[in-house]
């Protein structure tokens, strides 16, 4: 794999939000859907090293935690329970086991998403090939979610950068879509607006689902 070609390759999207550089890029002999899995799983190996690291980070900084938990008045089995989740073995265990779970899981989501947004876009009537859709939807995500990654290091400041990194993700997908199948400015945020409203919608129901089931749990 040419590393150098692919940072240059993420640099160029990331940093170059216009039509001209997303229609050069899809242009490219590696835009295929090969690369983007490839991009995905490297990014998905990437991120989980560093979530792991970050587990045993908060592991560690957790033991002073517990002196402060042991001081309060909490019921036995409350107090063994949490103690058992802060120990260091525990936590870096389970994150571990997620963090290897997220390598398999994520080129699996990654297809969904662009085979939905594939099927959006063809259905407004827009013609593009889904390989180089997702070589270019790799080329954004790939390298946001190794910074977003880093990020997580940083306390406050970093979720804030992460939030911002996720509305200016949405900007470069709308270039990508529009490019990488002809549509018009208002067909492009459609394709980007109808998967965000379907999460949305989703995300409402389990909410009230949840919020009925706690109510009636108490009543």
């Amino acid at each position: 794999m040419d590393f150098a070609g692919m940072i240059q390759t993420w640099i160029r999207v990331v940093t170059g939000p216009s039509e001209e550089t997303f229609a050069r890029e899809q242009g490219s002999p590696n835009a295929t859907l090969q690369t983007a899995l490839i991009w995905t799983v490297l990014a998905a190996v990437v991120t989980a090293v560093l979530g792991f690291m970050q587990s045993l980070l908060f592991a560690s900084s957790a033991q002073g935690v517990m002196g402060l938990i042991e001081q309060m008045d909490l019921p036995p089995e409350s107090a063994a329970m949490i103690d058992q989740m802060m120990a260091g073995g525990l936590f870096a265990g389970m994150s571990g086991v997620g963090a290897f779970l997220g390598i398999i899981i994520s080129p699996i989501i990654f297809l969904v998403v662009v085979g939905i947004v594939h099927l959006i876009a063809t259905v407004l009537g827009g013609k593009g090939d889904f390989g180089r859709y997702a070589y270019l939807s790799a080329a954004i995500g790939a390298p946001i979610s190794i910074v977003n990654a880093f990020l997580g290091f940083i306390p406050v400041v970093g979720g804030c950068v992460v939030a911002l990194l996720s509305i200016y993700s949405l900007i470069l997908n709308y270039f990508a879509i529009k490019v990488a199948y002809s549509l018009t400015s208002g067909r492009a945020i459609v394709v980007i607006l109808i998967p965000l409203i379907i999460v949305l919608g989703v995300a409402l129901c389990i909410g009230f689902v949840a919020a009925a089931a706690i109510a009636g749990m108490n009543g």
